[in-house]
């Protein structure tokens, strides 16, 4: 595939419809130092610092594929209760379809707590769900069948929690079959994955797939012994293992398969990183990519991932410029959301304010350096999120923007007030915004604060938002029209 054909299948990925039906996780990380041992045991003792909410499980699934430019339904059960309530209200700001979620007083929804000191993980609490829970599978399968055929593809996040029985895998597999929508799974289970029989694709690891045919992956020659074997019980079109540090390997026949070399990064944490290829997957089996470049691009996306602690995304602009080449190499100001992230989360512990603004910034004008120099004023560092070109069109139009996101990044990055600098492709800034967490979030006078994307999750977590006093005789729309009247004349 060359470039000009992958920035065309790229920019093509706009709002694929893509279902995720799953267990529903709350992760909550308590992010703290520790410099001393505890008097009464010896264990440590962790100074917290910083709490982070996310979405897990499936949900990191679905933000995953909301990065990436999918419109997404999620179904699911939660229960009634404040972690129940966190995550219908995480899925909610993130504009995702909550349609298909069940609130269940019979439910416990399920939390996993983390005590992260720098970069090392001290600590996990789980809130699992009681083993003997009944769903309401009757209820989910009369979704499935009303939500299927209005879907591109359908991802399984299946953690064993006991939403997704045989009846529903089932039901959902005969729906994919009836009206030609991939069904991809990702399953947790460590046996009986004949209930996914008849799907597009599964996704197990290394251990998943261990477990799943009884004996050890060891080299090669084991790793395609067992996807042969799994492929074949279960009827399925592909097969997909991640591989850890290995990489992956897609699978559909003795003859036909490929191994991925993993792409080299620094590794933080690996949590999430299978939801990462899993969302890849799905957004390639709409599009009718070759599964071979699906794959490859998934691989690299979870190369990227690795490199933040704790669960993370992948934007699609971000990908896009990796599999260019063109990914801003370590230390420089722009970074992908998932880099960008990383370094947050060091810049935190030294005790840094942090702050944020965002813009299309088509032409940069005195105006915007006023507001860019104000806003880094407010705190220790600032970061500017910009649109990518494929938002901007679908905000202003096909004759915008005038120059590039990858320009416009250089330029940002240039200026000594600006620290760090992420391109999004989304219409609004809300899910950069809610994963960065700015203590101070800034916009110009021309808005009022209420009308400010993120104003309610930065305020909730409490940060603030600042308008700063416009220049008068500085306007993009003004310059736009100029510059678009300049060249009429000259034609």
């Amino acid at each position: 595939m060359s470039q000009s054909d992958l920035r065309q299948a790229l920019e093509n990925i706009e709002d694929p419809r893509i279902l995720v039906i799953g267990d529903l996780m709350l992760d909550h990380y308590s992010w703290g130092e520790v410099d001393r041992i505890s008097p009464e045991a010896p264990i440590p003792v962790m100074r917290v610092l910083r709490e982070d909410q996310r979405l897990g499980g499936a949900g990191n699934v679905v933000m995953n594929l909301a990065t990436l430019g999918a419109e997404v339904s999620v179904c699911g059960v939660t229960g009634k209760d404040e972690t129940g309530e966190i995550i219908n209200k995480l899925l909610a700001e993130n504009e995702v379809d909550r349609s298909g979620v069940i609130v269940s007083e019979n439910h416990k929804s399920c939390l996993k707590h983390r005590m992260i000191a720098g970069q090392t993980h001290l600590l996990r609490m789980d809130i699992d769900p009681d083993p003997d829970t009944d769903f309401p599978q009757n209820q989910l399968i009369e979704y499935l069948q009303e939500k299927v055929p209005n879907c591109d593809a359908v991802i399984v996040s299946d953690y064993g929690k006991g939403l997704l029985s045989s009846s529903v895998l089932n039901e959902l597999a005969l729906c994919g079959k009836k009206h030609g929508i991939p069904i991809i799974g990702d399953p947790k289970r460590t046996t009986d994955y004949s209930i996914y029989q008849d799907f597009t694709l599964i996704k197990p690891n290394r251990k998943e797939t261990e477990a799943a045919v009884g004996f050890s992956l060891n080299n090669r020659n084991d790793i395609l012994r067992a996807a042969e074997k799994l492929k074949k019980e279960v009827r399925l079109d592909y097969l997909v293992i991640s591989l850890d540090q290995d990489g992956l390997l897609l699978f559909q026949s003795p003859d036909d398969y490929k191994f991925f070399e993993t792409q080299t990064h620094e590794v933080f944490d690996v949590t999430g990183a299978g939801d990462t290829v899993t969302a890849v997957m799905g957004i390639e089996a709409f599009k009718g990519t070759a599964l071979a470049e699906a794959a490859r691009r998934a691989n690299i996306a979870a190369g990227l991932v690795v490199g933040v602690v704790g669960t993370s995304t992948i934007d699609r602009d971000a990908l896009e410029r990796v599999m260019h080449g063109a990914l801003a190499p370590s230390g420089s100001k722009i970074l992908s959301r998932s880099t960008l992230l990383s370094q947050l989360v060091k810049a935190r512990q030294s005790g840094s304010r942090v702050v944020f603004t965002n813009g299309c910034f088509d032409v940069l004008h005195t105006g915007h350096l006023h507001l860019l120099q104000r806003a880094r004023a407010l705190g220790d560092l600032l970061i500017v999120g910009i649109n990518s070109d494929q938002s901007v069109k679908r905000l202003k139009g096909n004759d915008r923007p005038l120059i590039g996101e990858n320009e416009w990044a250089e330029l940002l990055a240039a200026l000594s007030c600006v620290d760090y600098v992420t391109v999004f492709s989304e219409r609004t800034p809300l899910r950069v915004i809610t994963a960065v967490n700015p203590d101070v979030l800034v916009k110009g006078a021309d808005y009022s604060v209420s009308d400010v994307v993120g104003r309610n999750v930065v305020e909730q977590r409490g940060g603030r938002v600042e308008l700063v006093p416009l220049l008068p005789g500085f306007s993009t729309t003004g310059l736009v029209e100029s510059i678009k009247q300049k060249r009429t004349t000259r034609e």
